[in-house]
């Protein structure tokens, strides 16, 4: 029986940890869509940086850096063999924040699985930082599955390439 996984990337490295691990774990014939969310951090602030920054230059260098991620988890993945599709989302369309827009393609896609990597922020970083992962497993109803980024890899673990596009 096939599962479909939906893996939450955002370029960090607990991302493609996260990858790393579905990759691990994934059977053949499970289906992996991989999603990124496209934040649109000053939508709340146009009008104080607007006269300081090109907002919509921003924002193309999101979209940009975006499809890099999903293109370089899709050939990794594909390079395992796992059948995949990546999904952008952009929160400007979409609206909500980044873990309701996760919460809510999983549901969509009737995902069997969330797969998403944990920065594992504590004290006074996670309260002004907040936690998407955090919100994604106290919000879902579908199983979560949390990657802490790791220092070093357990013996036969697959590694994702190195050279994350730069802005």
């Amino acid at each position: 029986m096939s599962h479909r996984i939906l893996l939450a990337i955002d370029g960090s490295e607990t991302s493609w940890q996260a990858l790393r691990e579905t990759i691990r774990f994934a059977m053949p014939d499970d289906v992996v869509r991989v999603v990124n969310v496209i934040d649109d951090p000053f939508a709340h602030y146009q009008s104080a940086f607007s006269s300081y920054i090109d907002l919509e230059a921003v924002r193309e260098a999101l979209i940009a850096e975006s499809q890099a991620t999903l293109s370089n988890a899709y050939k990794r993945l594909h390079e395992e063999g796992i059948q995949t599709d990546t999904r952008s989302i952009d929160l400007r369309t979409w609206g909500g924040t980044i873990a309701g827009a996760i919460i809510r393609e999983a549901r969509r896609w009737q995902t069997d699985l969330l797969v998403l990597g944990t920065h594992g922020r504590k004290g006074v970083r996670r309260m002004l930082l907040g936690s998407v992962a955090e919100q994604v497993l106290r919000h879902s109803h579908r199983p979560v599955m949390l990657v802490k980024e790791s220092t070093t890899l357990p013996t036969g673990a697959a590694s994702v390439p190195t050279a994350v596009p730069e802005n």
